[in-house]
């Protein structure tokens, strides 16, 4: 599903990620956990060209791209981006539209489906994700859980091959966590192929059938979840982990 080879990443002349080496399985959950600078969203963002790498290879589904050798074109980019739908932590929405316009713009715009079907879609869609009551409500009458459950309805639509979630709980209250994390384990039940960057340890345990522990740039330690989040090999994921525990 995903095969990311030697890749690299700088901003300005600091290495963010140095050789990173990933493959994720068509249904597999992974999460990206470790500290603060790590390199976490950039991986995330270089999956979806959100940033370009200076090096290396991605690839997802039946697109392959290579960076380093030449520019980056308009048909790689939109070729990898339609394998993928990103979830930020900020929720992104359009504040001058409607639940539903939200939802429906990119689908609309793209118009690879008629009218009646991709509203149909987007009325199941906020059914699935416990909004259909507020699909004529504007972003600013929606608690922030209600506005990241749109957030994940609106990537759906685009019917990804795989999601990616950047922290999508970070900017939420505590009490909104969980709403979120309970959208994201149902799509997890259903097989869908998944790429999370959390600091939410009991809930990465829980769902995720890979982990990847990340530290200055590299991929310090990889396996099964239950393995890297509960019985860590590595010193750098253990001191991590207990530090996390002490919060």
């Amino acid at each position: 599903m995903i095969t990311v080879k030697n890749l690299k990443k700088s901003f300005d002349d600091t290495p963010v990620l140095k050789s990173i080496d990933l493959q994720v399985e068509k249904g597999d959950v992974v999460c990206l956990v470790g500290a603060s600078g790590s390199g976490k969203t950039t991986l995330l963002r270089c999956l979806n060209l959100l940033e370009t790498p200076d090096e290396g290879s991605i690839r997802i589904g039946d697109k392959e791209v290579q960076f380093g050798e030449k520019p980056l074109t308009k048909k790689d980019t939109k070729e990898i981006r339609h394998y993928s739908g990103m979830v930020f932590q900020g929720f992104h929405l359009f504040p001058h539209m409607t639940l539903i316009d939200n939802i429906t713009e990119a689908p609309l715009t793209a118009k690879e489906q008629d009218k009646d079907t991709i509203m149909q879609e987007a009325h199941a869609l906020l059914e699935k994700v416990g909004l259909s009551e507020h699909k004529d409500k504007y972003p600013d009458a929606l608690s922030g859980g209600q506005q990241q459950r749109a957030a994940i309805a609106r990537a759906l639509m685009m019917h990804p091959d795989v999601m990616l979630f950047d922290e999508p709980t970070s900017a939420l209250d505590p009490q909104l966590v969980r709403e979120v994390l309970k959208v994201i384990e149902s799509l997890a039940k259903e097989g869908q192929t998944m790429v999370i960057v959390t600091h939410e340890m009991n809930f990465a345990r829980r769902i995720a059938d890979k982990a990847f522990f990340m530290g200055d740039g590299y991929i310090v330690e990889e396996g099964p979840a239950d393995q890297v989040l509960a019985d860590p090999k590595e010193d750098r994921t253990r001191e991590f982990l207990a530090l996390l525990e002490d919060e």
